[in-house]
């Protein structure tokens, strides 16, 4: 059942406050309030349950569970028991300048990015599940992160740092290892949706994003609209808006050049993709800033 509860905003400075990462494993663990928040989270169960409050419905987390939230996913937790939890903050705009460290780690643009969307957007029901080998190992990695955090040693900020990295590509490598059938299903849409972010400018068929994702037409269809919601024409034409409202925010360029950079060959049609997507069109988007 949805919850009708408005969530309490988190503020970044209030946990990231002069720092790019927050690490707790709280003893005892408390009740979380329904919140959103303004950094990135990454959340492991160790032990124990608890029950997740989201928008739309609640679920119990267990030993092993592991789930990125970006900011935007409205949350919270009740029902405690026995809990071992372990959070990770992250700075959203901090974390952006590491992308292109981890460009090419299978799993990482499903892990934090696709993942995290399709949760919200979506209501996709998706964590990562930890073998007990592969939570014991990560475990002893982030209890020596959390332990370094509690003090101001030389080289405090490269360390953390590194750890962070760590555990990162270690949940990645854990994840593109696992046989879960959905793993699958998302590592190979996450060929084909990596290569529509680079490339939505571009004139995209069916035919190469299947080919892409190694699936016949039909079965890449059926697999994308459940993944995502939408259909591949639908999804680009979302890519291609969200891009013209970035460039349109950033960049001192008319509505028409705003629409043909992201693809848009049709003006009018621009403008009424636009206005379906965002709700109001482009011109109105400029003036409004």
């Amino acid at each position: 059942m949805a919850t009708k509860t408005k969530p309490v905003i988190f503020r970044k400075n209030a946990f990231l406050h002069n720092a790019n990462f927050y690490v707790a494993n709280p003893k005892p663990p408390k009740v979380i309030p329904f919140h959103k928040h303004e950094y990135g989270e990454l959340v492991f169960i160790l032990g124990g349950s608890v029950v997740h409050i989201t928008e739309d419905g609640t679920s119990t987390l267990e030993r092993g569970d592991v789930f990125v939230i970006e900011g935007e996913q409205a949350h919270g937790f009740k029902k405690l028991k026995e809990l071992d939890i372990f959070y990770i903050l992250f700075d959203l705009d901090y974390f952006n300048t590491l992308r292109n460290e981890f460009k090419g780690l299978k799993g990482f643009n499903v892990l934090f990015g696709l993942e995290p969307s399709l949760r919200q957007n979506y209501n996709f029901k998706s964590k990562v599940k930890l073998k007990n080998e592969e939570l014991d190992e990560i475990s002893t990695l982030l209890h020596l992160y959390e332990k370094e955090c509690r003090y101001n040693l030389p080289g405090k900020t490269d360390i953390i740092e590194n750890y962070f990295k760590n555990i990162v590509i270690l949940l990645c490598r854990y994840y593109s290892l696992s046989s879960h059938s959905k793993n699958n299903l998302l590592l190979k849409m996450e060929k084909a949706i990596n290569y529509m972010k680079l490339n939505f400018a571009e004139q995209i068929t069916v035919n190469q994003l299947a080919g892409i994702a190694g699936m016949n037409i039909s079965t890449f269809q059926r697999l994308f609209k459940q993944v995502t919601g939408y259909a591949p024409g639908i999804f680009l034409q979302q890519l291609r808006v969200n891009e013209a409202a970035r460039i349109l925010l950033t960049e001192k360029i008319k509505v028409k050049f705003a629409g043909i950079k992201v693809g848009f060959n049709n003006q009018s049609y621009f403008v009424k993709t636009f206005k379906r997507i965002i709700g109001i069109t482009p011109q109105e988007y400029l003036d409004s800033i």
